[in-house]
């Protein structure tokens, strides 16, 4: 009986030990993940706001606007291109550029100049479509702030 028993113990014990290893794991592989589908070319689409009531407006960029891109490279750079209309013209909007990283499933953005990283507030991303957002005024009334955001979808 004593056999028995350990041996239970021995392989509840070795049970444990896959199941925690799996789940470490998935983590890993999800923040992996997203760290392979950000890395391309993402054309600008949209801007939004999501109010903290929960109501969402957006709106589609002019055919100008979405010639902007940002740019995720795999070591960790980026590189945003804005475009505005200005006197009947598409022109760049400048340009900037920093470094990116990703910790426990959230963006960090860091502007080249700038002394830290700052933390999408909203970060949602597949194959074809991302949404990165901040902190903005609030909206709907409401005291607590809203996100503003930009949606993107995959050039390259």
């Amino acid at each position: 009986m004593k056999k028995l028993n350990a041996t239970i113990g021995v392989l509840l014990l070795f049970t444990g030990l896959i199941v925690l290893s799996c789940s470490s794991d998935d983590n890993n592989n999800e923040t992996t993940n997203k760290q392979e589908l950000l890395i391309g070319k993402w054309k600008k689409i949209k801007i939004g706001t999501i109010c903290s009531s929960g109501n969402e407006t957006s709106e589609n960029y002019s055919t100008c606007k979405q010639k902007g891109t940002i740019t995720f490279n795999e070591n960790g750079t980026y590189n945003d291109i804005p475009y505005i209309e200005y006197n009947n013209e598409c022109i760049i909007d400048g340009e900037s550029n920093g470094v990116w990283k990703i910790m426990d499933d959230d963006l960090y953005i860091k502007n080249d100049g700038s002394t830290s990283f700052i933390k999408a507030t909203l970060f949602e991303i597949s194959k074809n479509s991302l949404k990165l957002g901040g902190d903005s005024d609030p909206c709907d009334g409401e005291e607590n702030p809203s996100i503003e955001y930009l949606e993107y979808s995959k050039v390259e």
